[in-house]
């Protein structure tokens, strides 16, 4: 047989082996030439905004190898916050799941201006029981040294997070009411608009911050989370109610907070109690993410 490629031709000659990657180079190219990939990344990013409650914008894309969706200049618009900017995002199809019908992604998200590959990166796969995404879904991911400030402006100035995170749901009932875990470390974080009337100098600032989720039947328990820096230290726990959009979501929170003297200070611009600095004080914190109070 005389191939259209000579490198296929010089694999054949090598036997059963040689057959077989010249099979596979075959079918890959088959599958680049005629799987519907713009079907599905306009399926990818319409599933991503109709679950998420966030708009996505994507200045270009295109067909990778061996079969993948690769984007560009994407613009994540949500409904509390901002424009978010990313480098580029790329997705990454399992081909024997395909051919069994299933879902198998991983995806790599870059964020934008970062010289380091590894630095400012996002990792996972998402996975499913079939192309139609009915049935049992699941979700897992890597954060690797992400920029708060980039995601979270105007609410964080400056700070990394680095975390895991899995989720598991049946597309039957709402991703919400699934149930996964979330660990993530922050360091080096100032936060800014602690209150809607708070002055300029109200940010605060940590130095490390270290918290775990445990997430079922539509909310997530917040089994440990605590940090310190120089306007103090905090630890809290309790319960947290998921909503859509994910800025409404609930708070019920015990925290137990003991301030530096910079915090003291700021206490009061915050509609705060009185803080004496290294002594220990408790209290609530409740209703929703973006709009919480402080109960004694």
């Amino acid at each position: 047989m005389t191939w259209p490629f000579a490198w296929l031709t010089t694999v054949t000659r090598k036997g059963p082996l040689g057959w077989g990657l010249a099979s596979l180079a075959c079918f890959i190219l088959f599958l680049v030439l005629t799987f519907p990939f713009g079907l599905l990344q306009h399926r990818l990013l319409t599933e991503f905004n109709r679950t998420s409650g966030w708009e996505i914008r994507a200045a270009d894309w295109s067909v990778g190898l061996p079969a993948a969706i690769e984007w560009r200049d994407l613009v994540l618009t949500g409904p509390a916050t901002g424009a978010i900017s990313v480098g580029a995002a790329r997705v990454a199809i399992g081909v024997f799941q395909a051919i069994l019908g299933q879902v198998m992604v991983e995806y790599a998200i870059q964020l934008p201006g970062v010289a380091q590959s590894e630095v400012g990166r996002a990792t996972g796969s998402l996975t499913g029981a079939s192309w139609s995404l009915q049935g049992p879904m699941a979700v897992k991911g890597h954060l690797q040294q992400m920029d708060l400030a980039t995601v979270l402006k105007p609410y964080v100035s400056r700070g990394t997070i680095q975390g895991d995170f899995v989720h598991r749901w049946d597309t039957t009932q709402a991703a919400f009411n699934g149930e996964g875990t979330v660990r993530a470390e922050i360091t080096d974080l100032v936060v800014e608009r602690i209150a809607p009337s708070a002055p300029a100098n109200s940010s605060l600032t940590f130095n490390q911050i270290h918290a775990v989720l445990a997430c079922h039947d539509g909310g997530c328990d917040v089994t440990d989370l605590k940090g310190d820096g120089v306007d103090g230290s905090f630890s809290a726990q309790g319960h947290i109610t998921l909503r859509q959009p994910l800025q409404q979501s609930l708070l019920d929170l015990t925290v137990t907070v003991i301030p530096g003297a910079g915090f003291s200070q700021k206490a009061a611009s915050l509609s705060l109690p009185p803080f004496q600095p290294g002594a220990p004080l408790t209290f609530k914190l409740v209703g929703p993410i973006m709009q919480a109070r402080v109960a004694l």
